[in-house]
């Protein structure tokens, strides 16, 4: 593994650098200069090249850049950060002492490497996931137990093992076992070891508090929130991009169909589905059609109100709210979790598994995706999961699973009601249940989910939805959302993956302007904290820029 930071003036002066692996950083200084990079933020830039991924921080007109030479899961806000962090370190120590001077230089790389390598120890705990493949965060087992209730894997229901034999499949007659690696009490080895080191969570995700702890020097620095108006810079005030060519071009007066013109380009490059971001600027338009003298400045916060009014809930989210007053009944509050395949279901149940544990609730996940093989197993592997970070904490909370091996339509029903008896005559808070990918465009495979739904009749049901999938979420969303019959809608939605797509976050409107369902959380990262609530304003922001 590779990594390399400069700190650099536009003038082309390196102030710092960090490995001296300086000419790699050409390509992406160029894309700087000729605004082919893809902006996160205002004045936070990420391009790629050369398997290589680059990010870049500007301020008081220097930038910090840095790349990894391999596929990075940090978390693009860690990174801003840091970069952040570098560049206000780098000004005020060199603004209160000669740059050149031998001690200065000392105390600059000390501090400024400090927070580099912290970031590189945060990025050597994550575990990249297999291109295409929804993989557990885990395969370490806990020591504690877990109960597998009403377990039935003979006759019928038996999973049968299967292998290419030439050209042909054959049922293969060998141990069953082989490709379980979700025994709690698999033997210790090496592979234990490395694997020990994915249960890392953030100790902070859920508090307010998320910034990293460091010397005492530094953090004074980090502190020191003079000269951060470029964090609220106007877009209308950068000399490039898409507003200030907007503004240049029309002056202080628009024609509001040739803005929207230029709009509507914008929103369909953010993956908004064409249809939608037509309909939001056909709003703007009735808005604004009547005033006189509408200016680019006016347009823009009128889309911004749009925008902002399509993401802000119109229902209360305040789930733990409602788990916790149900829990004084005695009666587990049910949530179920649907959603297309490979999108990460089983990754985001268990992250909100774990933010129910950190919350003092008792959770019991059960197994009803009974159709995919090795479902059952990767649930167990996050429990176990779950167990041992449990068990690791003050938490007085606890976490099993209820699974009844593989099998039909019938047997899911069976075994999410058995489920929630199990969760209500062992006092869980919690039912968590997993459920089966299915194509959204196949009716066959959507039909038993109303059959589903009337049966086991959860509290709530979560759709996890990708934001790689782009404009393809209209249709999973109305379809998912049609179901559960007339009787049963979604509520909510998780969007997963989200530290995968930069600014190109327009799925949400897609899946909240077809359904009116609100965002309950997204998926950030592959670990049990990377979980975030959607902040309404970074993704208005995210699609403005």
């Amino acid at each position: 593994m590779s990594q390399s930071l400069i700190v650099f003036e536009p003038s082309g002066k390196i102030n710092y650098s960090f490995n001296n692996k300086i000419s790699g950083f050409n390509e992406h200084i160029a894309s700087i200069v000729n605004e082919t990079y893809n902006e996160l933020e205002t004045n936070f830039f990420t391009t790629s090249s050369n398997q290589k991924r680059f990010y870049s921080y500007k301020r008081d007109r220097r930038y910090a850049s840095l790349f990894f030479d391999i596929v990075t899961t940090v978390d693009s806000e860690k990174i801003k950060q840091t970069l952040i962090g570098i560049l206000k370190t780098y000004t005020k120590i060199t603004e209160d002492h000669d740059e050149d001077d031998e001690e200065t230089e000392r105390k600059v790389k000390k501090l400024i490497d400090y927070q580099f390598n912290q970031l590189m120890k945060y990025k050597q705990t994550e575990k990249p996931a297999t291109k295409g493949i929804e993989t557990p965060l885990s395969t370490v087992s806990s020591n504690s137990g877990t109960s597998t209730p009403n377990k039935q894997k003979t006759g019928a229901s038996t999973k049968k093992m299967r292998k290419w034999d030439g050209d042909q499949m054959v049922e293969n007659s060998g141990d069953s076992q082989v490709l379980d690696f979700s025994n709690k009490n698999e033997s210790s080895n090496s592979d234990n070891r490395v694997y020990n080191d994915q249960l890392k969570v953030d100790p902070t995700a859920f508090s307010k508090d998320n910034d990293l702890v460091l010397v005492q020097e530094l953090n004074d620095i980090l502190a020191d929130d003079d000269d951060d108006e470029e964090e609220e810079e106007s877009a209308n005030t950068k000399s490039g991009g898409f507003f200030g060519k907007v503004t240049s071009y029309f002056g202080s007066s628009i024609n509001i169909d040739e803005v929207s013109k230029k709009f509507l380009d914008q929103l369909i490059t953010k993956n908004i589905a064409p249809p939608t971001a037509k309909i939001i600027l056909d709003k703007i338009k009735n808005k604004l059609g009547n005033k006189q003298g509408v200016t680019i400045a006016m347009y823009k916060q009128t889309m911004v109100e749009e925008l902002t009014k399509i993401l802000t809930p119109n229902v209360s989210t305040d789930l733990l709210y409602e788990i916790k007053d149900r829990s004084s009944s005695g009666k587990p509050y049910v949530i179920s979790v649907v959603g297309v395949n490979g999108v990460g279901k089983s990754t985001n149940l268990a992250k909100l598994a774990y933010w129910f544990l950190q919350n003092n609730l008792n959770v019991l996940i059960c197994a009803c995706d009974t159709f995919r093989s090795g479902a059952v197993e990767q649930l167990k592997v996050h429990v176990n999961n779950l167990q041992k970070l449990n068990n690791s904490s003050s938490s007085e909370s606890k976490i099993d699973i209820f699974e009844k091996g593989y099998g039909g339509g019938d047997h899911v029903v069976a075994t999410a009601k058995s489920a929630i008896q199990h969760a209500s005559t062992e006092h869980y808070d919690i039912v968590l249940i997993d459920t089966a990918g299915r194509t959204h465009s196949n009716a066959k495979l959507m039909t038993p989910l109303k059959k589903f739904g009337d049966a086991a009749n959860p509290d709530k049901i979560i759709m996890v939805g990708e934001a790689l999938v782009g404009t393809d979420s209209v249709e999973q969303a109305i379809n998912f959302n049609n179901a559960f019959g007339n009787r049963r809608n979604l509520d909510f939605f998780i969007i997963s993956k989200i530290d995968t797509v930069g600014d190109l976050v327009g799925t949400m409107i897609n899946m909240v302007m077809a359904t009116k369902v609100p965002i309950l959380f997204v998926g950030t990262g592959q670990t049990y904290t990377d979980i975030k609530r959607l902040s309404v304003k970074t993704v208005v922001d995210m699609l403005m820029n």
